[in-house]
């Protein structure tokens, strides 16, 4: 079977023919409307096209008060962010680099990390399944620059999902919109349109998608158009749009189910949840996220020192990272929820041998002694 074949029938398809010889080309991937409904269809010299179908008829809006779906969210208190992708292989946060045989995991562990998390009584684990290289953890009718044409072909966010629900954490994704000035695409809005659409519908029920970098997002996608996009798909999801470093008093981009600050705590006096946006007000509870490492080199606002979200190991000719004293990362936790955070997301993630460092472990393990019951709400 090709590569790009589907293993599972949950779209359209007009036609399927696989060709075990020929070595495809880049898919193409082009939009038409039908009404509200985006039609998506991907196509590759392979003859195989691949028609995906988006409901945008309804605009969709953030709750008016805590409901039922933000009080779950809000109970999971404490999570991993997994920043897993191609910048454990090239050295850098902001990787650019468009060949996928740079992802090389020899020993792709997603238990052994999913294992670390629960140590540490995390109840979410949100995967980076796209980040700034455009480098998808999962194979893709969309793209070649995937793990299916990597060094390891596993589907990361196959795993992943099984791994959190066998182990009793909640799944989550984020997803990079980079298209814009970043990397620019013609087909940037279908492309991105259409890979949400295989991360909501491949999987099962996702409860959480944390989308990154609306702002150099393509200008022909608006949040409007995201934010409905996954709630027609995945109803049940909370979806936020990552507001970038700052408290959470401002809103940089809406709808969005919940606002967060990266690295950057909450106002002194509290988050305040009930937040108006044009005339109406909203229940917007509030995500810190913090890192767990330090790197030379690394960001330099963090108050324990120049750190990173990605893990790197010795051995790949830059800078390895570190983890960071448990009781400060502890009491950086503790201070988010404090100052009125639902929930904390610690960056912690396996290096790139594809599994967590020993020491990352212990830290994670020493995290979760010292907060202690301290994660319930």
């Amino acid at each position: 079977m090709c590569r790009k074949c589907p293993s599972v029938l949950f779209i359209v398809v007009a036609t399927l023919i696989c060709a075990t010889t020929t070595s495809f080309a880049e898919p193409v991937v082009r939009e038409t409307r039908e009404g509200d409904t985006a039609v998506i269809r991907i196509t590759s010299a392979g003859d195989t096209e691949n028609t995906y179908r988006i409901d945008l008829s309804h605009q969709h809006s953030p709750a008016a008060q805590k409901d039922d779906l933000l009080k779950k969210w809000e109970s999971y208190r404490l999570g991993a962010f997994v920043c897993f992708n191609s910048n454990q292989f090239s050295g850098s946060e902001h990787c650019k680099i468009t060949d996928s045989k740079i992802y090389t995991p020899p020993q792709l562990d997603v238990a052994g990390w999913v294992a670390a998390f629960k140590q540490a009584d995390m109840k979410y684990a949100v995967l980076t399944t796209r980040h700034t290289s455009g480098f998808l953890l999962w194979n893709s009718a969309t793209t070649d620059f995937d793990v299916a044409s990597s060094g390891n072909t596993g589907d990361v966010c196959r795993e992943f999902v099984a791994e959190c629900r066998k182990q009793g954490i909640a799944p989550a994704f984020y997803y990079c919109l980079w298209g814009g000035k970043w990397s620019p695409n013609p087909n940037a809005r279908a492309m991105i349109l259409a890979q949400l659409y295989e991360l909501a519908n491949r999987y099962g029920e996702i409860p959480y998608f944390w989308l990154d970098m609306m702002n150099w997002a393509p200008a022909d996608l608006s949040a409007q158009e995201i934010y409905d996009a996954l709630k027609s798909l995945q109803p049940n999801a909370v979806v936020m749009l990552n507001q970038h470093v700052q408290d959470g008093t401002k809103i940089n981009y809406f709808p969005t189910d919940a606002v967060n600050g990266e690295l950057v705590l909450p106002p002194a006096g509290g988050h305040d949840s009930l937040r108006v946006v044009d005339g109406k007000t909203y229940y917007l509870p509030f995500e810190y996220s913090l890192v767990s490492q330090g790197r030379e080199g690394g960001i330099k606002y963090d108050p324990l020192g120049p750190s990173c979200w990605f893990t790197y190991g010795e051995g790949r000719g830059f800078a390895p990272s570190h983890p960071f004293p448990a009781e400060a990362v502890a009491e950086r936790i503790r201070q988010g929820w404090k100052r009125g955070a639902a929930n904390v997301l610690l960056a912690t993630a396996p290096d790139h041998s594809g599994k967590m460092r020993a020491e990352d472990v212990e830290q994670l393990r020493q995290i979760g002694e010292i907060l202690g019951g301290e994660q319930k709400p």
